[in-house]
């Protein structure tokens, strides 16, 4: 198999962004201070402008970011919170580590994000939270299911771990729900190595978070602790290579969405491919260019990816259903059927590369391979 000379994902740093990780880290580290610091609260600050909210918390991980939330809304035994099952587990997860039991809702088949109707006939008595996931920085139908979540006094929270950057019509993502959870794992848009971060405009939720990701204690050192908290801090030198991250993110989702725009174009001449729908009015953000292989198409999903590779083009599919997880089949008894769409979106979607520093050339190249992989399979069929 060749080497992927046009990989999935790859972290951007340009010479001068690690020359100034570099120096940043040399300062902490000869500072003496190497967690929750002077460079985290800084952090913290430029990102909670960047999504335009009064509070941003930083974390260890997105996942401790949900987590955070759901103890700070006092989500607990006996509530359910709704997720889409077209997510990592990691959104489900972290209604069970609360004790809650995680409900998962069906997708949008041409959003590819949480279907409101679905969620609306899912809803019981015992639905306490909602997480919407902008699945690949597309932003979910926020004022559809804004409006549902209020009707039933359903608490809203955002996964935006690919949404960096992305709006829903003139709001960003992470400032609709109480809260929005953003991921800086390597793939993503920006990335400090491991990380995440809270955004709210409810600072008594904000402060809550605070305590919870230290122990449970409202200061460092000897100090009294009030709560069941967690260690999920972050530390000062993971904050300073966001810091670098930071000073690209207007560039960076623009250079995504001229990629992703490069795509539509070249790809609109294989009509057995759907791209993911990204609404009128929407800024996405682009963690990935998502399509859907039709009916009609002339290879599977895994062939697809496997040719793609072969030339050395790195794919994802980017989730398989949640709900169909061995570990959730057994703990619930789901079973294939009940999610249709997600289920589709398992077995048929796939992620082609985009990342920040790739070439509308790349994107051409693997275009081309896709359409040349249709020519083969249809002369090959007329054989």
């Amino acid at each position: 198999m060749s080497k992927n000379n046009i990989p999935f994902a790859k972290p951007r740093f340009s010479d001068d962004d690690i020359k100034e990780v570099k120096d940043r880290t040399e300062k902490i580290l000869r500072s003496g201070w190497l967690t929750s610091g002077p460079t985290v609260s800084q952090l913290e600050k430029v990102f909670a402008g960047l999504v335009k909210t009064k509070e941003a918390v930083a974390v260890n991980s997105c996942t401790a970011a949900l987590h955070c939330v759901l103890l700070a809304l006092k989500v607990k035994g006996g509530d359910e919170v709704m997720v889409p099952s077209n997510t990592f587990v990691a959104t489900g997860n972290a209604a069970l580590y609360v004790g809650a039991k995680p409900v998962f809702a069906d997708s949008d088949s041409k959003t590819f994000n949480i279907s409101p109707n679905d969620f609306q006939k899912r809803i019981s008595r015992k639905t306490k939270a909602l997480i919407v996931v902008h699945l690949a920085g597309n932003p979910c139908n926020m004022k559809e299911i804004s409006e549902i979540a209020n009707d039933n006094k359903i608490t809203l929270i955002e996964d935006c771990a690919h949404a960096h950057g992305a709006r829903y019509q003139r709001t960003n993502c992470g400032a609709i729900g109480i809260a929005g959870c953003f991921s800086f794992y390597p793939t993503k848009i920006i990335t400090t190595a491991e990380g995440g971060m809270v955004t709210t405009n409810n600072e008594n939720l904000a402060e809550k978070v605070r305590v919870i990701r230290n122990h449970g204690r409202a200061a460092y050192g000897p100090t009294e602790v009030f709560e069941l908290g967690f260690n999920y801090r972050l530390s000062e030198i993971h904050a300073a290579i966001g810091l670098v991250q930071m000073k690209h993110i207007k560039e960076f989702v623009a250079e995504r969405n001229g990629l992703a725009k490069a795509y539509t174009k070249e790809l609109d001449e294989v009509p057995w491919l759907k791209p993911q729908l990204v609404e009128k009015g929407n800024l996405c953000s682009y963690y990935a260019y998502l399509i859907k292989l039709t009916e009609e198409a002339p290879v599977s999903r895994d062939e697809l990816a496997k040719k793609l590779a072969e030339k050395g083009i790195g794919t994802s599919v980017i989730y398989h259903p949640a709900h169909l997880q061995p570990f959730y089949m057994k703990l619930f008894g789901h079973k294939k059927g009940e999610l249709p769409v997600a289920e589709e979106l398992g077995e048929k979607g796939l992620a082609l590369p985009l990342r920040n520093g790739m070439k509308v050339k790349d994107v051409k190249k693997v275009a081309e391979t896709i359409k040349g992989i249709s020519l083969l399979s249809e002369f090959k069929r007329k054989r």
